[in-house]
């Protein structure tokens, strides 16, 4: 189990199915080995992508692993990874059509509700604002709160081209999972009961003042958008 969110992966022993590691996504999916070797494996390929990655398949005697790679500020990736001969071998891209695209990171974010809740969220900014790479802009710019639908589905870090068209139009997007939202555990998602337009809206109203003291918008520069809850 994980503290901060579901378990949502796992890899098995080939022979035995015994659990030899597993994932969980809280703000982005990290990966936790139990088997020393994969350990090392898994280290190894975090110290070489960017973003998240996670594994598709594995042979049978677990020597090559096909391993999928989001780095967000470009296409997702496919890659052979030979685990003996430590290679990395690139397979296919996703969206070829988006190589060299001004595709903008990510960023994870926790934003603090007013009863103390915390709630996982990711900030995107359009290109050219953030010089430094700080995740805040040299000056605020227009923004769109982008709420997810359900209430029961969360938002998650990742190549989105919801996010990324509206970034590159010049607006900061801001995502964030208010209570009711899955993947979190029970307490998170059980706060959510018979708040419907009370504190899961207070999140969201929040998260919009959050990004004003931060200087990533000013309070008449501020949209929301969204489908199914979110709308």
């Amino acid at each position: 189990q994980d503290e901060r969110a579901d378990v949502n992966n796992t890899l098995s022993d080939k022979n035995t199915g015994e659990v030899i590691a597993y994932s969980a996504n809280y703000l982005k999916t990290e990966w936790t080995a139990i088997d020393p070797g994969i350990k090392t494996a898994l280290e190894w390929l975090d110290a070489r992508l960017e973003g998240q990655f996670g594994i598709n398949s594995r042979t049978d005697d677990d020597q090559t692993w096909i391993v999928w790679n989001d780095p967000v500020t470009a296409p997702s990736q496919t890659f052979i990874y030979d685990r003996v001969a430590e290679t990395l071998t690139p397979f296919y891209v996703t969206r070829p059509e988006l190589k060299g695209a001004p595709l903008q990171p990510m960023h994870p974010i926790e934003i603090t509700a007013r009863d103390g809740l915390t709630l996982p969220s990711y900030l995107t900014l359009p290109p050219g604002c953030d010089p430094n790479a700080t995740g805040r802009p040299s000056a605020p710019v227009p923004m769109v709160l982008q709420v997810h639908g359900g209430p029961w589905a969360r938002d998650s870090y990742g190549f989105s081209s919801n996010v990324q068209w509206l970034a590159n139009r010049g607006y900061a997007v801001l995502q964030v999972n208010f209570r009711g939202s899955t993947g979190f555990g029970k307490n998170f998602l059980n706060a959510a009961n018979k708040q419907w337009a009370l504190a899961m809206h207070d999140d969201l109203i929040d998260a919009v003042d959050w990004a004003v003291a931060e200087g990533i918008t000013s309070r008449d520069k501020v949209a929301i958008a969204g489908g199914s809850y979110g709308g």
